[in-house]
């Protein structure tokens, strides 16, 4: 059985489940959208929701709850900025002419997406798209041709297909490499600064001050830099590749992407209490990250650079990723979610104020953020030494990005001494 324009089938891979198994019907039209677990989905004993605080598992048309206008937990498994820009050229390359909606993006876009969710036109038959291999430099290619909004060579087509599922504005294609999936990361020619090395430098320093972050690897493409982050959405058990469900944390929250501005740690931390497996654990880590954001200057830590793993009615804080500094030409700088009391100001202070909400005492706090502190003081050098990073690029990130003066306002105490 195949779908009209306006609706499709979600198939889902349950918990250490190989192949996935049709969970419902999403019909998208001028009303909305709407979801229907089917009934063959709802009598299976293993029956997971796809998402229980937005889509429990009942029988009977669901529709967004209040103030939303999309499935959340959907939507988090749908291509952003990137994976659309890419979808889009990919299809004007073939002369496409439909109209350009949320179910083309659904469905155009690679299988192998975030999560354990997947859209298709039948009911019956899955077939999977974008299962064809592809090599660094056939990405990274055809992620400079989608950025120069050129038309992409037939040669590059299945190549092209491994960026049409992921998130972000910036340019990144998925890839396996033997016994592990990667998501690669490209620069760009807009670039003003080294991101990439920037993000392999705040990945590594991240997980030396103690936080849980994905693995990264810096390699080289046609003479460029290419991150790579290990994915964690993904498990190979027995040789064969298993899927974790996941909902970013945005989700979690319960805010429309038009809501996104309005998303705080504070208010994170108050949901994961309800719902965390592991809350004490899991709270001290989201403060330690968000203490680290500030210190690293990665201000670019919206709700959906955060993710869950969703353990049937509970969820669990996935490993860190995208922590990345961002340029600044100032002291002041804002977060991509507010720190505290309705502020996004990147201030220690405003870190300190908020720690009781994460149940961790001020000697703790002090002591969280003065141990981050002396590791990147530490090992900035040694790390960026792994991969030579530029001296220019090192001059620009340290106490310009890394340790900014502005931080440790109403907080001097706090302020190391070093000299470089």
């Amino acid at each position: 059985m195949t779908t009209s324009s306006n609706q499709c089938f979600v198939w889902k891979w349950l918990r250490g489940h190989s192949e996935p198994v049709v969970a419902g019907r999403l019909t998208i039209d001028e009303s909305g959208q709407h979801f229907t677990y089917g009934q063959s989905y709802l009598k299976r004993p293993d029956a997971e929701p796809i998402y229980s605080h937005e889509l429990p598992l009942s029988a009977g048309t669901m529709q967004p709850v209040q103030g939303m206008s999309i499935f959340s937990c959907l939507r988090d498994a749908a291509p952003d900025a990137w994976g659309r820009r890419a979808i889009i050229s990919r299809l004007m390359s073939k002369s496409y002419d439909a109209e350009f909606n949320e179910m083309t993006y659904l469905m155009h876009s690679a299988s192998d997406r975030f999560g354990s969710l997947d859209f298709q036109e039948s009911a019956t038959e899955y077939v999977g798209r974008s299962t064809d291999a592809a090599t660094l430099e056939e990405l990274y290619l055809v992620s400079e041709i989608v950025a120069q909004g050129k038309k992409i060579p037939l040669d590059l087509d299945k190549a092209l297909m491994h960026c049409t599922s992921l998130g972000g504005a910036r340019p990144k294609a998925m890839i396996t490499a033997g016994e592990v999936k990667y998501i690669a990361k490209f620069s760009s020619q807009n670039d003003t600064y080294e991101v990439v090395y920037s993000e392999y430098v705040a990945m590594k320093l991240a997980k030396l001050a103690g936080l849980n972050v994905a693995e990264v690897v810096l390699k080289k493409a046609l003479g460029k830099d290419v991150l790579l982050v290990k994915r964690f959405d993904r498990e190979l058990i027995g040789g064969i590749w298993c899927r974790r469900s996941m909902v970013s944390g945005l989700t979690v929250l319960g805010l429309d992407e038009a809501w996104a501005s309005e998303a705080s740690y504070v208010d994170l931390v108050n949901v994961m209490k309800q719902y965390c497996i592991a809350f004490a654990s899991d709270s001290q880590e989201l403060f330690a990250r968000m203490v680290f954001n500030v210190l690293i200057g990665n201000t670019d830590d919206h709700a959906r650079n955060y993710a869950f793993f969703v353990e049937g009615d509970k969820i669990s804080l996935s490993p860190a990723y995208d922590i990345c500094p961002q340029n600044r030409s100032g002291g002041e700088a804002n977060h991509g979610m507010k720190l505290f009391d309705n502020s996004n100001l990147s201030l220690l202070s405003l870190c300190l104020r908020a720690a009781p909400s994460f149940n961790i005492k001020a000697e703790k706090a002090e002591e969280i953020i003065r141990s981050q502190i002396n590791t990147i003081i530490q090992e900035f050098e040694s790390v960026c030494n792994e991969v030579d990073v530029p001296e220019v690029t090192r001059k620009l990130l340290f106490k310009c990005v890394i340790l900014n003066d502005y931080i440790f306002n109403e907080m001097e105490h706090l302020k190391p001494q070093y000299d470089r």
